[in-house]
């Protein structure tokens, strides 16, 4: 069954319902449809949508922030931030579904690293209910006072510590809905730049790029950034017309990586040039050359589309119906190897070169998200239980290897924890503390 509470006070009395009835309970915020798995519970459950929650409560320009409920999308806030002359960071190219919460709640990457100074950014201060049902406030929402006194004396909600030293933002995000759901969040947010100026590198080896982005991120040089192999940027720029995939993709350097040099409201061409002019001698130190297109595809148009939202449907599913992503956390020079383990454990798949490769820093480039893509049919059976068992074998060697399954889902979900027992005993713990009768999202990591 799905239950659509109408507001905070509704939302509360659903989970204290739950804990005296022992109902289970599974929040959703974005609109279908769903492609991670993350709704699966083996229990009798009922689905909680806030996907209709849909007010931005409050934009801040002075302060760069905004607040937002659950079922807010990318779409509908960037076209709230921009008669303020603001935007927010986002994952590349979502779907015009996808909430805002979900995505920073769950951590996924944006394509602008150097505006993340912490895994947990951009989230700032939270309002949630725990599964005891106990309604909570993060950071500086938490007090004292109410949200509009906090606002008389000059408070934002922006900060993420707090009440007190505590942090509890930090306990929920990442936790796919298995201990508290979000009546709604502060999001930081980003000025509009006023100039922008995308180049893009090709090179026949990832090892060629990787010294560039390290040498280019230390000092903050450049906005967006992020690599893509052959097949993931023909996927992205295709999407649309995914019979124009394999034309598109024959065209581009076996890798490639977007270099976005911005100028905003103060000097933008004047920061846009020096940068430009740092980035080029970098380049040229690692034998490599800034262009404004690789073939068939402009900087340009790259950074477009990988910076608007991509439609209802996954980008990564329009080429064969469906695509098993694997991805996790490493540092970027790690990278070469774990694709070249991928390369290696995909060579008995129908169609292997297809495999896409998606590389983005995070948090200044102090780590790596590294998405494997593989696109499959999901009508033909044989081809499903095929990557099926692919997923459990690929997954099996990357822990092996040292992959870190910050985010995980499907096969990593079941073994990420089972790698690390003591993290494991510690969130069970924490799952006692937070929902003890177990009303929300039962069996999530196996708990």
């Amino acid at each position: 069954m799905v239950a659509r509470p109408a507001g905070v006070d509704q939302l509360q009395q659903l989970v204290q319902l739950a804990n005296a009835h022992a109902w289970r309970l599974v929040p959703v915020s974005s609109a279908p449809p769903h492609g991670k798995g993350s709704l699966a519970c083996a229990d009798e459950h009922l689905l909680v949508d806030l996907s209709s929650w849909k007010e931005i409560q409050r934009v801040d320009r002075r302060n760069r922030v905004c607040l937002i409920e659950p079922g807010v999308t990318y779409p509908e806030l960037l076209t709230a931030l921009r008669p303020f002359g603001m935007t927010v960071p986002m994952p590349l190219a979502p779907r015009s579904t996808k909430s805002v919460a979900a995505a920073v709640m769950d951590r996924e990457p944006s394509t602008w690293p150097n505006k993340q100074w912490d895994i947990s950014d951009p989230v700032a201060c939270t309002e949630l209910i725990f599964g005891t049902g106990d309604l909570f406030r993060t950071g500086a929402a938490g007090g004292p006072g109410t949200l509009e006194q906090q606002r008389a004396v000059g408070g934002a909600q922006k900060s993420p510590m707090g009440p007190s030293q505590t942090e509890f933002q930090r306990v929920v995000q990442g936790a796919q809905g298995c201990l508290g759901i979000f009546t709604w969040i502060t999001v930081r947010t980003e000025l509009l730049p006023a100039l922008e100026e995308p180049r893009l590198l090709g090179a026949e080896a990832l090892d060629t790029i990787i010294p560039l982005v390290y040498e280019a991120e230390r000092p903050s040089l450049g906005e967006h950034c992020f690599i893509l192999d052959r097949s993931a940027a023909a996927m992205l720029m295709t999407y649309p017309a995914p019979q124009n995939f394999a034309a598109t993709r024959k065209d581009l350097p076996p890798f490639l990586c977007l270099q976005n040099v911005a100028g905003f409201e103060r000097l933008p061409r004047e920061r846009v040039a020096y940068q430009l002019q740092d980035i080029t001698e970098i380049a040229s130190r690692h034998g490599l050359k800034l262009c404004s297109s690789l073939g068939p595809l402009s900087a340009r148009d790259l950074l477009a589309r990988a910076t608007s939202p991509c439609g209802p449907r996954d980008w990564r599913h329009a080429l064969r119906g469906h695509c098993l992503s694997i991805f996790f956390l490493t540092t970027l020079d790690r990278a070469p190897s774990f694709l070249e383990l991928a390369k290696k454990a995909a060579r008995d798949l129908p169609d292997p070169e297809s495999l896409g490769t998606y590389l983005q820093p995070i948090v200044q480039n102090h780590a790596c998200h590294m998405e494997l893509m593989f696109p499959y049919d999901p009508n033909n059976p044989t081809e499903v239980d095929r990557f099926r068992h692919f997923e459990e074998e690929l997954v099996r060697e990357l822990l092996e290897a040292g992959a870190f399954f910050s985010r995980p889902y499907g096969a990593s979900e079941r073994m990420a924890f089972a790698s690390n027992p003591l993290n494991f005993a510690v969130l069970t713990k924490v799952k006692k503390i937070f929902d003890p009768n177990r009303v929300l999202h039962p069996g999530k990591f196996g708990l």
